[in-house]
């Protein structure tokens, strides 16, 4: 018979072979870009992905992006609706600050008669003056020795100075205007941010009311007494909880799924791999003792094996996953523990006292941080046993590193400011100079940016984070920190410190006047900080040097003799997607953007212009040059907007500042209070809890569905992905799901399964393996034992099956087959790529009929290491350029049917 033409393929593909064949690497391109996948398409060799992809239009509906996953719908309907509050804010602060301020007249000219005079004849012999144009002086600095200091430091008008506060700094009713404005603006931003969350909670809905997901009903708890408790104990406890804060429901606790400590195993096995590996060397010193230690750790291996494998290894974790009857009990729990910043900070007082809040879960007189659960497949189970103490060390260095960088920043920026201050007061362009030093400030800040973003992404894998979502969010939120750190506080106390005379006695408010206001100062280096923030990142986007570069080792390909095609495959595989980086620009974008905004009304003009820019080329990108990216959950999506809840607080408090540095009156400082106090009420009255009093929870229907009612129909759980419960959950999984097959079905699987119980963990070996061998390889291995269930399965599998001489199984069948062959996979969900074409293969026409061996059984242990891809950052599936005997033997055993 005819096989698929893509399966020849793959069994003859050599993913080492050099030099590599550009032909393969081409349609490696296509298959892992983004598009719809036509039904009777070519496919990729290496990955098994479609090779012809529809192209999406760049003007496609967010929506419709929801086959990317829930993340990139979440992301770019955030970005517009973000947008929109920008236009409100441009309609309701921009446009009329810049009125008021163009009608200011508090900027000297440079014809200013005593200006003029000082500058030809000196200050300390010409001071006071009486003069009109003295006044200008005079109401800024309070002495003639101040005034000879910081004269040449006094605003002058120009179109620069014309748009910003600083042009109105001495009329007290443009001021008034001003804070007023500001009130109403923080109140339009607080409404904004509260149908932001509404319109986020409605698309996150419109996506997955169809989808199930093991995280609907399951919590993750940290902070557990490590080695100090079992799943009855934690049950009880919760349950209890439970009770208290809400006695009318009865919450049930289905399953507990604790994540245990096997860095240990992990470790040594590695170790024994590596010392194997010395021994294969001939020239090798000290080989007994090597020998020894391999036994010594072989002896420890089988200590521990026996422990999992009769379910009495006990070496608990601070983390365990507990999954509720239903999804309502969960949000419950959940919303009855999340803090606001405020309760956070009163339950960490009460511990210092040793005293317990109403709010917290206490087990074993520690507080238990609950939060909902990530995807089963996003958990890096090795990671959970790491000690704490390690983990906190990692991020002290982590952090050491950033503020070494800040560091480098302020020197570098202080030094621009020092020869901006000092050495250019008596130059014939030193407006041109200070220009050109203020956007040498703005671009030092963008390579410093750069440079902290490569070293926090570089330093996050080192932190050993429990599951990739975190890793992603403290990524996000240590770049959204640090960048608004260097953009924005950094440049005002540069200026600040340069302003400072020890010859001189200042008032309190005096070097931030003289900061803000003077040529190449705070308000002239905002302006280009906004402006290169708005335009060259979201440039180097499309411009991106390593990918220019990269494109250009592609066009030399058949002239490197040296890569093999794994290495061509991935060097034509698109650039990936990084969510934490977009976020991480989302927020840090309106944070500078607001945090200027009182000063420089223009800059949420420049902040618009930069997020409308970084849309459409971030969306450009990823529909003609990205390949596809992991699936992202909504938890990113949701730590994010936390933090953008906190743009009002920075609105106000420049607001406050200013009024403060310029004398403003009483009722401008009133004003300035009361809008501190309103956009404060986020640190008590968070956003999220506004917008669950105002809003209907959408999803009340489904929070009614029960766990034990769908599990059977979830693509994975906690337990069939936890290395040390795998074995038996997927044993149990299949069992229970086999009960709805039919009966000939039934047996058979229920024979292969019942032969897997007392082989090695493959879970655990696969983590060994990991962390010793290429990636590459883990790849190919799984793929080769992907292949091979199916090929299996394809032997007894088929609209005919002999078994005692009678035909059990239908057309009807083989679709519930199917749907039982994607539970074996157990394909990662956070990481999920559309899957390899398998269904086809098995419902080859035309139809055959296949004698069932009584002798042939399914390696369950094939099928449960499938889930390891989910420890995989690359493609999870690759194939081996060596005949495979299985199906080769298949070929030969096929009876066709005509």
């Amino acid at each position: 018979m005819e096989y698929p033409k893509f399966l020849g393929d793959t069994l003859k593909f050599d993913l080492f072979q050099k030099p590599p064949i550009k032909e393969y690497a081409l349609k490696h391109k296509l298959a892992t870009s983004c598009g719809y996948s036509f039904e009777n398409s070519e496919y990729c060799p290496c990955c098994g992905l479609s090779v012809s992809k529809i192209s999406l239009p760049l003007s496609i509906k967010i929506l419709d992006l929801a086959f990317l996953g829930q993340g990139v719908p979440l992301y770019f309907n955030q970005m517009i609706l973000v947008i929109m509050m920008y236009f409100l804010m441009l309609a309701c602060f921009m446009i009329p600050n810049i009125i008021l301020n163009i009608l200011g007249n508090d900027c000297i000219s440079e014809n200013n008669y005593a200006y003029v005079l000082w500058q030809k004849k000196g200050c300390e012999q010409n001071c006071p003056l009486k003069h009109d144009d003295f006044n200008h002086f005079f109401e800024i600095f309070k002495d003639c020795q101040q005034i000879c200091h910081h004269y040449t430091k006094i605003c002058l008008n120009s179109q620069l100075s014309q748009l910003s506060f600083i042009n109105k700094q001495a009329d007290n009713y443009y001021k008034i205007i001003q804070s007023s404005i500001l009130l109403c603006s923080v109140i339009i931003m607080k409404i904004s941010m509260v149908l932001i969350r509404e319109k986020q909670k409605r698309v996150e809905f419109a996506i997955d009311k169809e989808l199930l997901s093991p995280s609907d009903f399951t919590a993750i708890l940290n902070h557990l007494p490590k080695n100090n408790y079992d799943e009855k104990e934690l049950k009880h406890a919760l349950e209890e909880y439970c009770k208290e804060f809400d006695p009318n429901n009865n919450y049930e606790v289905v399953k507990i799924n604790i994540a245990y400590d096997i860095s240990q195993f992990i470790d040594k096995g590695r170790e024994k791999l590596k010392l194997e590996k010395l021994l294969e060397n001939n020239n090798t010193k000290n080989r007994e003792k090597i020998i020894n230690q391999i036994k010594e750790i072989s002896q420890l291996q089988q200590i521990i094996e026996y422990e999992i494998e009769n379910g009495c290894y006990r070496q608990t974790t601070p983390i365990a996953f507990i999954t509720f009857q239903t999804k309502k009990q969960l949000k419950n729990l959940l919303e009855q523990t999340k803090l606001s910043y405020w309760e956070a900070l009163m339950i960490a007082i009460k511990s210092l006292i040793n005293k317990k809040d109403s709010k917290g879960f206490y087990f074993k007189g520690e507080l238990i941080y609950i939060n909902r659960a990530p995807e089963p497949d996003d958990v890096f189970w090795e990671n959970c046993g790491i000690d704490q103490n390690t983990q906190l060390k990692r991020k002290i260095i982590s952090w050491f590193v950033i503020l070494f960088l800040l560091g480098l920043s302020l020197g570098t920026l202080y030094g621009l400011n020092v020869f901006q201050n000092s050495f250019l007061q008596s130059d014939n362009n030193q407006l041109l100079i200070t220009t050109m030093v203020s956007f040498s400030k703005s671009l030092i800040i963008a390579i410093v940016e750069g440079l902290i973003y490569y070293f926090i992404t570089l330093l996050a894998n080192q932190e050993r984070h429990v599951t990739k979502t975190y890793q992603d969010t403290s990524i996000a939120q240590k770049l959204s920190y640090v960048q608004f750190v260097n953009s924005c506080l950094l440049l005002m106390i540069i200026n600040i410190l340069g302003s400072y005379n020890s010859q001189v006695k200042y008032e309190p408010n005096q070097l931030s006047n003289l900061a803000i206001q003077q040529q190449g100062g705070i308000a002239d280096d905002i302006l280009y900080v906004s402006g290169t923030n708005a335009i060259l990142i979201p440039l180097s986007l499309y411009f991106n040097p390593l990918y220019l570069f990269k494109k250009i080792r592609q066009f030399r390909i058949e002239r490197n003799k040296d890569l093999d095609q794994y290495q061509a495959n991935k060097l034509f595989e698109g650039p990936q997607v990084q969510f934490y980086d977009q976020y991480s620009y989302l927020c840090k974008t309106t944070w500078l953007t607001f945090f200027f905004a009182p000063l420089i009304p223009i800059s949420i003009l420049f902040g618009q212009v930069g997020l409308v820019s970084y849309y459409w080329i971030e969306k450009y990108l990823l529909l003609r040059r990205n390949s596809k990216p992991p699936f992202q959950s909504s938890h990113l999506d949701t730590e994010m907007l936390y933090l953008i809840d906190l743009s009002p607080i920075l609105f106000s408090t420049m607001q406050f500042w200013l009024d403060f540095v310029f004398n403003s009156g009483k009722l401008c400082q009133a004003l300035n209070l009361a809008s501190i106090i309103l956009s404060g009420i986020e640190i008590i009255l968070p956003t999220y809890r506004i917008h669950r009093m105002l809003f209907k929870d959408l999803n009340e229907e489904e929070d009614l569905v029960r766990y034990e009612d769908v599990y059977l129909k979830l693509p994975t759980d906690y337990d069939r992905t936890n290395p040390l419960t795998q074995q038996n959950a997927i044993s149990e999984f299949v069992r229970n799901k086999v009960k709805r097959q039919v009966s000939s079905l039934k047996i058979q699987l229920s024979q292969n399964l019942g032969h897997s119980r007392q082989r090695k963990n493959q879970a655990l070996q696969d983590l060994i393996y990991k962390g010793v061998c290429e990636p590459k390889k883990i790849r190919m291995k799984i793929l080769k034992q992907k292949l091979q269930l199916v090929l299996k399965m394809k032997r007894f599998i088929r609209p005919s099956i002999l078994q005692d001489g009678q035909i059990g199984i239908n057309l009807d069948c083989l679709e519930k087959v199917e749907s039982l062959r994607s539970s074996y996979q157990n394909s990662p969900t956070y990481q999920k790529t559309p899957e390899y074409n398998f269904y086809s293969f098995v419902h080859i026409k035309p139809r055959q009929i296949t004698i069932l061996r009584k002798n042939e059984t399914m390696d369950i242990n094939s099928i449960s290491s499938q889930n390891q891809s989910a420890y995989l950052n690359t493609p999870q599936y690759y194939f081996g350029s060596k005949k495979n005997s299985s199906y080769t033997k298949i070929q030969n055993n096929r009876l066709t049917q005509p």
